[in-house]
């Protein structure tokens, strides 16, 4: 199937970004990771024994930062309806937060 102009056109722009350029060579897991690193710092939003909750956290960028910072000294649920690579110290759920479960 061949792509669209516009897909093409979105394509190239995605992999031309500075953020998507720097996760790639940091290796981490999405560009998203640099605003709340950027959060973080200004507002020290992240401290030690915090129990965090990812929603819609794949593919796990911050889940990732998140996991680094608390070095094991707190808690982290990710979830998400997609799929995600496990990461030491994250409790992954797939699954759509807002569906009731039953017990």
């Amino acid at each position: 199937m061949a792509k669209s102009k516009s897909s093409k056109g979105w394509l190239k722009e995605h992999f031309d970004d500075q953020y998507v350029k720097m996760s790639q060579q940091d290796g981490v897991r999405s560009r998203a990771v640099y605003k709340l690193i950027e959060i973080d710092q200004k507002d020290q939003l992240i401290k030690p024994q915090m129990q965090i909750v990812d929603l819609g956290a794949a593919p796990g960028g911050w889940s990732e930062y998140v996991a680094k910072k608390l070095s094991k000294q707190g808690r982290i649920v990710a979830t998400d309806i997609l799929e995600m690579d496990y990461l030491d110290g994250v409790e992954f759920i797939q699954g759509d937060f807002r569906e009731r479960v039953s017990a």
